[in-house]
């Protein structure tokens, strides 16, 4: 409460505050927060390092963009809450994170893992994504399949908030 008052009497200071009323909450949202980062995989592969197993041409980075890049916005902020554990980006996005997000490969915790036909261990697919939201790292299995990748991801996205359970 005190924060919001804090807000409202700076706020007051410069704009008064009841004239806002013109402005539904959308558009109150956009003039405080920004306009919404549209994500496409082509943007994506610059504004993101990775690392210790992973390169931008990994077939598991490649789903992965794909996916980033076709997440509604409340799946964005979701995302963003759990790798970076912040409701928002910084102004400039993705490109303005500092650390940059990182993406590692996090090797299966299963003791007995096989090699797949596409070379993958079947194990990675029981494993769910974790983060060092510190650092902006997402530790990332090399899930078998886009599908899997998608249904792991969510999961722990959306399921995940506000926990550390996944860190």
């Amino acid at each position: 409460m005190k924060q919001v008052e804090a807000f409202r009497s700076g706020f007051s200071q410069v704009f008064d505050i009841s004239s806002l009323q013109i402005f539904s909450p959308q558009e109150l949202d956009y003039l405080i927060c920004g306009r919404q980062e549209i994500w496409e995989a082509e943007s994506l592969v610059h504004n993101i390092k990775f690392d210790h197993g992973f390169t931008a041409k990994s077939p598991a980075i490649i789903n992965l963009l794909e996916i980033m890049s076709e997440f509604t916005p409340d799946q964005q902020h979701a995302f963003c809450q759990f790798v970076t554990g912040a409701s928002w980006l910084p102004t400039g996005g993705l490109a303005a994170l500092s650390p940059k997000l990182t993406i590692v490969q996090k090797h299966p915790s299963s003791a007995v893992s096989t090699l797949n036909t596409s070379g993958v261990t079947d194990a990675a697919d029981d494993d769910l994504p974790s983060v060092m939201t510190c650092a902006n790292y997402l530790k990332l299995p090399p899930y078998s399949t886009k599908e899997v990748m998608l249904k792991k991801l969510l999961y722990a996205i959306l399921e995940g908030r506000g926990s550390f359970d996944l860190s």
